[in-house]
């Protein structure tokens, strides 16, 4: 009997410490490498300093997103600027909190992350089709939609929908941060033409849709 319980206690350590080192990769994973843009970059860095305790760096670099953040409201439609400016406000309140001591666990910052990147995708999105209705390319403005609900969802742990996630990646890889996707797609005929604009409005759907469904769980 006695032997047994050893045997309980020893396999219970063992759980506990396959626990802890799983929780401490889970946390590692969570830096500036594993996001492509920003804000998640510095985020990333945010949340690498928090998780080593240097909480005055941490503060720093969510305050330096925040700021970025803001920049970006003069660049979207008139309709976002003031769900840009909130997301800057959200990141700004983190920063007072980290510092200050109320923000407890990285759990916290990635909520936070969470919700923020999921206010931007929406900003750009509705910025893109603000640009699709007076005729510009809105390719510029779905890839940041598209990236930002990509950081969304990698820091809430949630898988996109298939529609969605193929969408991500499709404009990803079409280089639609300049724009040069679409024009490459449909320079060679009137047909091709066609083909690049459906396609746009394929991937404008699945991140609308992405968009959405991530939105109901916040």
């Amino acid at each position: 009997m006695k032997r047994a319980r050893q045997t309980l206690q020893t396999i219970h350590g063992l759980f506990l410490t396959a626990f802890i080192i799983t929780l401490g990769a889970a946390q590692a994973q969570k830096s500036p490498g594993d996001f492509a843009t920003e804000p998640d970059k510095t985020l990333a860095a945010a949340h690498e300093s928090f998780v080593k305790k240097d909480m005055n760096q941490a503060a720093e670099h969510l305050h330096r997103a925040a700021a970025d953040v803001k920049a970006e409201s003069e660049k979207v439609a008139a309709g976002s600027k003031k769900g840009m400016k909130k997301a800057g406000d959200e990141l700004d309140k983190l920063g007072d909190g980290v510092k200050n001591g109320s923000v407890k666990s990285s759990a916290e910052l990635e909520k936070t992350f969470a919700k923020v990147d999921h206010q931007i995708a929406t900003c750009w999105h509705q910025t893109a089709e603000e640009s699709r209705k007076s005729g510009k390319d809105a390719g510029a403005d779905l890839a940041k939609a598209g990236a930002s609900l990509a950081g969304a969802a990698q820091w809430s742990g949630t898988q996109l929908k298939a529609g969605a996630q193929a969408s991500v990646d499709g404009i990803k890889k079409a280089g639609q941060a300049t724009g040069e996707g679409l024009k490459k797609a449909g320079q060679a005929t009137g047909e091709g033409v066609k083909t690049a604009a459906d396609q746009v409005d394929s991937w404008f759907k699945g991140i609308g849709e992405g968009i959405q469904d991530l939105g109901h769980k916040f």
